[in-house]
């Protein structure tokens, strides 16, 4: 809206003799137009710190700088170098933007790239009659600079609000499927990845396995040192959950203390090995905070399953039913079968 205005400023040159009006309103739109994009892609990376100061004080400068030259060709000189620079920015923000979309992401900065350039090349059409004596005629250059100006800045507010909303889409995806103290999938989130996971191990024929983790005597740690230290001591089990994990496994927090992992193209006895270096891991460190040291150690129970009909619920409940026989048999171990059998239906162990 503000570059339209700036556009509108600009034309009433045209019909209207008031420089102030069609020369500086409209240059200072056109500089503050570029700003509020910038700002708005600021939302969507980490380079947010004292910015916004920063652009208020170059729309200050640039309104006191203009005032007295604005009518010249000084001012569209100066205009044309700020808005240049602006884009550079613009492209160095697209450039650090994580983003679900990179089609959309170098059409961007594509633009943001051109646009800088055309504005150099404009800001050297102009200087050039002022620091030479050439007779060069760039009117014409300079009107085709304007309808690519205009065009790079359509294209520009196209693609821009397409890259926040699926942006922020993603963020808010993020936030409803993971945990948010282990950023780690949440039951939701691994239902949703697990399914997905599943339906691709089944079409390679692969074998699948899915972990229960449950941290022993956790409430003690809670009523002995208190909920913040067990928040700490979560995170921490997270992070050495985490370590044992390739590329392709899942882990979730799905419960206060329990943990779900999903290991595709796994075993039963390749993810009871995988459990086991947890455990030993777990249990050969300890937790060191606010001055205390406590030692942790987790009870797991595993399901592993190579049939099509299988799902990742009777998987996890299979392996919470073995996670309870590991705490019943004393804690801190990895159970792989039922007490009863070691085969159960739908081709799950």
């Amino acid at each position: 809206m503000v570059f339209v205005a700036a556009q509108i400023l600009a034309c009433l040159r045209i019909v209207l003799d008031n420089p102030f009006i069609t020369h500086y309103l409209a240059d200072m739109c056109i500089i503050i137009s570029p700003i509020l994009a910038l700002i708005g892609l600021q939302k969507v990376t980490n380079l947010t710190k004292n910015t916004n100061r920063h652009f208020l004080t170059l729309v200050i400068v640039s309104a006191i700088v203009l005032l007295p030259i604005y009518a010249i060709t000084a001012g569209q000189l100066v205009t044309s170098i700020v808005i240049a620079t602006l884009f550079i920015y613009g492209a160095y923000l697209v450039h650090k933007m994580k983003c679900v979309a990179p089609m959309q992401q170098k059409i961007l900065s594509g633009c943001f790239i051109s646009h800088c350039l055309i504005m150099y090349i404009q800001a050297f059409m102009l200087a050039a009659p002022l620091v030479s004596n050439s007779a060069t005629d760039y009117s014409l250059w300079l009107q085709i600079i304007l309808v690519s100006h205009v065009i790079l800045a359509t294209a520009t507010a196209l693609v821009l609000p397409f890259l926040l909303f699926v942006n922020i889409e993603e963020n808010l995806q993020r936030l409803v499927n993971h945990d948010v103290l282990t950023r780690l999938l949440n039951r939701r989130g691994f239902f949703m990845q697990g399914e997905k996971l599943l339906k691709q191990g089944v079409a390679y024929q692969q074998s699948f396995s899915v972990v229960m983790i449950d941290i022993d005597y956790f409430k003690s740690v809670n009523d002995k040192y208190g909920h913040s230290t067990g928040d700490t001591a979560i995170k921490w089990i997270a992070q050495h959950i985490m370590a044992q994990l390739n590329d392709n496994d899942i882990a979730a927090r799905i419960g206060g203390e329990e943990f779900a992992l999903l290991l595709p193209d796994q075993s039963l006895n390749q993810a009871q090995v995988t459990a086991q270096k947890l455990c030993d891991a777990i249990r050969g460190h300890s937790l060191r905070f606010k001055g205390n040291t406590i030692n942790l150690s987790v009870s797991v129970g595993i399901s592993s399953s190579y049939d099509a009909n299988a799902s990742i619920k009777t998987l996890l409940d299979q392996a919470d039913k073995r996670l309870y026989f590991a705490k019943a048999k004393g804690r801190d171990q990895v159970v792989i079968s039922d007490q009863q059998t070691d085969h159960v239906a739908n081709g799950v162990m």
